[in-house]
């Protein structure tokens, strides 16, 4: 079994969901993974027990959590370094994934946007910008990830239940009218995925 460690706090979370489901698409069987949610970045040497554990057992760890940015103190090397250098050298981590690809700053809703069916929806899209831009520097813009929540709450086709749901990180990833699961930007997380989880 793989064991993959998340920054997540819950299984109620946008990338919770996320990431489960798109093992679902890739057809991972759900038996072959463990989704562990390590609750912030600096949890994660609470976590070396599951880590041994797992190793003893024949099973791989892998991490995905956010590259983030130069400008919160981290960037993709910094996290890559951090990460790697968390636990002692007899800890195996088996593999790590920084969102949004893997190889860059940002975190995981940067990935989401690039999901985001952009061309379908443009009028909201083209709103939201508009409205980021007349808030000025006098208010504080949403951010990311209130800007995709917001993507999701706005569109008109979801019943009630779906729109209680978003709150529980239910965002319809599934659902083709909203999210584009072949885009490039997403190959290196089915790759990264893919080789790991089995």
């Amino acid at each position: 079994m793989t064991r993959i460690f998340i920054e997540a706090k819950h299984k109620n979370t946008t990338e919770s969901v996320f990431i489960t489901t798109l093992l679902k698409y890739l057809g991972i069987e759900a038996s072959s993974f463990e989704i562990c949610w390590v609750d912030g970045k600096d949890n994660l040497i609470k976590n070396e027990v599951k880590f041994r554990e797992n190793t003893l057992m024949g099973g791989r760890n892998i991490i995905i959590f956010d590259a983030d940015t130069p400008s919160t103190g981290c960037g993709y090397t910094a996290t890559r370094e951090r990460i790697l250098s968390t636990f002692p050298d007899d800890v195996i981590i088996d593999d790590l994934y920084l969102f949004p690809h893997n190889h860059d700053d940002g975190i995981f809703e940067n990935l989401l946007e690039d999901l985001a069916l952009k061309d379908v929806h443009s009028k909201f899209f083209d709103c939201f910008n508009d409205y980021e831009l007349c808030l000025g520097d006098k208010y504080v813009s949403p951010d990311l990830k209130g800007k995709l929540h917001t993507y999701m709450s706005a569109q008109k086709s979801l019943s009630n239940t779906q729109r209680k749901a978003l709150g529980s990180g239910q965002c319809l990833f599934d659902d083709k009218r909203f999210w584009n699961f072949d885009v490039v930007e997403l190959q290196p997380l089915k790759d990264f995925l893919a080789a790991n989880v089995r």
